[in-house]
């Protein structure tokens, strides 16, 4: 659980207790089953006890302002800064679960003090998490800000782009506070990305990895990426191209670091999930990808194997600049004259899942909960939302709820600064354009996965050339719960536009995009960003996927996504034993492929390997191992992990300290130790074309 009170129910006055739910009420589960249903999981880790009379905060909001306050700025600090490194990190909240608990108190020699006047809780403990899973990770629209500043040159003032940052984050708020009935409240949604939270810290485990991860991570960089294939092909470029998990498709790639092998949370996704999103992944990189690569479709072998990057007809990197007008809109003249936009083919057949991915989600979501969302929607209008024969749902029914008008009227103070960041900073969107965005977004609520590319093309058609989970499980009451989170986001939002300012006026826009070498830096992130800008807002999908263009083929993705989804169905529909939903999700495989080249290749083999390990053959063949430790060991690995970035971070990288160069740490860049070789073709590896 997140913690253990202070004995703050011996408080509770026993004239209360007949009011607390029944024993009858309660789940009963057997620790010696398998976990077989997704509620088992939320039974086993998550109290199913409450008391109303527990408050989620004490007489004093000292404790969860100081505490909450201090790790959304130092978590929020860190994601931002790794926003801008070639890999990515965030202070992940069970760090903060672990140490908020412990200082609670503090202590300077035989002195002591507390901000807590009362016990402490674990509803208020919990708070203070909740307040920083708001803003843990870079905001969403850090990405689109930095691109514009680093690729177009231009730079927002500072109030229209904390302005910019509040209205993306928050509109999304709105919208999931809205539908919270339906996505959070019916207990067949289930969010196994919370639960590890409820499990107390495995602390040998943090100390281990806490020790382990300044291996990788600075002492012997080799350690992130083992690249076996490389080796074995001594010198080929074939090899190099193919086993290289930093600039190639990763192929017998080992990564012994942590923040590597987490990528597919390995120790918390069902396998099944794991299975369709990493298989696709596998077909995508290590069977498509190299195929088109070595069969020389669409010129590939001009291009690095691996980047989101944008490249003119030689290779190099696309200039940007000539082809704009002063207003930033399309010079059509300019760009006959120069080159029309290239990418690698990875990146186009990243592009080319992303398109079936949206497409297919939707029909799934028809297909299979098509009727459960209609009737979810009618009871959440009808108010019966309290209706549901659900422990937790009972608990939660004694306390305040969120009124609508609570999310409605963020939505529309949001929609009305927004406006005005659109045309105040002059960033060309009309205002029925901005309501239609807001629509697609609020339907893109129900299937999450992979919108991102249906709305990009949906915007670039028509512009062309221009937490509730966790509060829920822990029966946080629902006011503090939208206190909290509305704190630490726009708390996050501050820090985020502070850590980018520093990131770019310090360390330089030549360092982050890759002209200048750098082993700490690069703009991975926002390299894509920049691409699909060019893709969807400078060129347009008339232009850019039009007859006659060498991508036009991304098209048929619309109707080969919606067309596996249907056929799986069917098949569903007349042998429902052969479970396809789970064993063959056409969009979560779709989904894993999406996800390459915009991250590097080195966590693919290990992750997956882990992921069988512990929810296949420890969860199947040692349930009740896996019901003691699974979770509290995934969180001892993040936690210990997660606290050596933020050591790093601080003791490290802003003073520019460095590890000597030795053998484990190579001064050429190649810190898999995996050499180009000097066979390659053309610009196909140049590292400083791979921006």
């Amino acid at each position: 659980m997140v913690a253990v009170p202070d004995d703050g129910r011996d408080m509770v006055a026993a004239d209360h207790v007949e009011d607390r739910i029944s024993v009858d009420d309660k789940p009963t589960f057997d620790p010696v089953d398998v976990i077989s249903e997704i509620e088992d999981a939320a039974k086993i880790y998550v109290p199913d006890e409450t008391d109303e009379f527990i408050p989620a905060r004490t007489n004093s909001y000292v404790p969860f302002l100081v505490l909450s306050t201090f790790w959304v700025v130092a978590g929020c600090g860190v994601s931002s800064m790794y926003y801008f490194k070639p890999y990515s990190n965030t202070l992940t909240s069970y760090a903060v679960q672990l140490l908020s608990w412990g200082w609670r108190t503090f202590r300077f020699f035989a002195c002591s003090f507390s901000l807590n006047p009362g016990p402490w809780n674990a509803k208020e403990h919990a708070l203070i998490v909740v307040a920083y899973r708001g803003s843990c990770y870079a905001a969403y629209g850090l990405g689109p800000l930095s691109a514009l500043e680093l690729y177009y040159d231009r730079k927002l003032s500072p109030g229209w782009g904390i302005l910019f940052l509040l209205t993306t984050q928050m509109i999304g708020y709105g919208f999931a506070g809205i539908f919270r009935d339906i996505l959070v409240r019916p207990p067949k949604i289930y969010y196994p990305g919370v639960l590890p939270n409820f499990a107390q810290v495995f602390s040998y485990v943090a100390i281990t990895t806490f020790i382990w991860q300044w291996l990788p991570g600075f002492i012997f960089p080799l350690l992130s990426s083992i690249p076996l294939l490389c080796y074995f092909a001594h010198g080929q470029w074939k090899g190099y191209v193919l086993g290289s998990g930093y600039y190639g498709f990763g192929m017998l790639d080992i990564s012994l670091d942590w923040n590597s092998s987490t990528f597919w949370q390995p120790l918390y996704t069902p396998l099944w999930a794991n299975a369709s999103q990493i298989g696709g992944a596998l077909v995508a990189c290590w069977l498509t990808y190299p195929i088109l690569y070595f069969t020389n479709t669409l010129n590939a072998p001009s291009y690095p194997p691996m980047s989101s990057g944008t490249f003119d007809d030689t290779g190099a990197k696309y200039n940007i600049t000539p082809i704009l007008t002063p207003q930033y809109t399309l010079d059509q003249t300019a760009v006959n004259e120069y080159s029309m936009p290239r990418w690698s083919i990875s990146y186009a057949m990243a592009i080319f899942w992303g398109f079936a991915c949206s497409t297919s989600a939707l029909v799934y979501a028809g297909l299979w909960y098509g009727k459960d969302s209609y009737v979810a929607i009618v009871e959440a209008w009808k108010s019966r939302r309290d209706d549901y024969n659900d422990p937790y749902l009972k608990l939660m029914s004694r306390t305040a709820r969120v009124p609508h008008w609570w999310y409605l009227t963020l939505l529309a103070a949001c929609f009305a600064l927004s406006l005005g960041c659109v045309y105040g900073a002059e960033i060309g969107l009309p205002w029925w354009g901005f309501v239609i965005i807001c629509v697609v977004s609020a339907i893109c609520t129900f299937p999450n996965v992979g919108m991102a590319y249906l709305s990009e093309i949906l915007a670039g058609g028509l512009f062309p050339g221009n937490p509730d989970a966790f509060g829920f499980y822990m029966k946080i009451p629902e006011k503090e719960m939208f206190w909290a989170q509305v704190y630490g986001t726009l708390l996050g939002l501050f820090v985020n536009y502070g850590v980018m300012r520093l990131i770019i006026d310090h360390i330089g826009a030549a360092t982050l995009l890759g002209k200048n070498e750098s082993n700490s830096w690069l703009a991975m992130k926002t390299r894509n960003y920049y691409s699909l800008s060019v893709l969807w807002g400078i060129l347009g999908p008339k232009m850019s996927l039009s007859e006659g263009s060498d991508y036009s083929w991304v098209y048929w993705e619309f109707l080969l996504g919606p067309a596996l989804v249907t056929l799986v169905y069917m098949v569903h529909r007349f042998r429902p034993n052969w479970e396809l939903a789970t064993r063959c999700n056409p969009v979560v495989i779709m989904y894993g492929a999406t996800l390459f080249p915009v991250n590097q290749t080195t966590n693919l083999m290990i992750s997956g390997a882990l992921s069988v390990f512990f929810m296949g053959y420890m969860l199947r063949y040692r349930p009740v191992w896996f019901r003691k430790y699974n979770y509290l060991l995934g969180v001892g690995l993040d936690c210990g992990s997660q606290i050596t970035q933020t050591i790093m971070m601080f003791a490290i990288n802003l003073p520019y300290l460095s590890m000597p160069f030795w053998w484990g740490n190579d001064e050429r860049g190649n810190l898999d130790r995996c050499f180009p070789p000097a066979d390659l073709p053309p610009n196909a590896l140049n590292l400083k074309s791979n921006v």
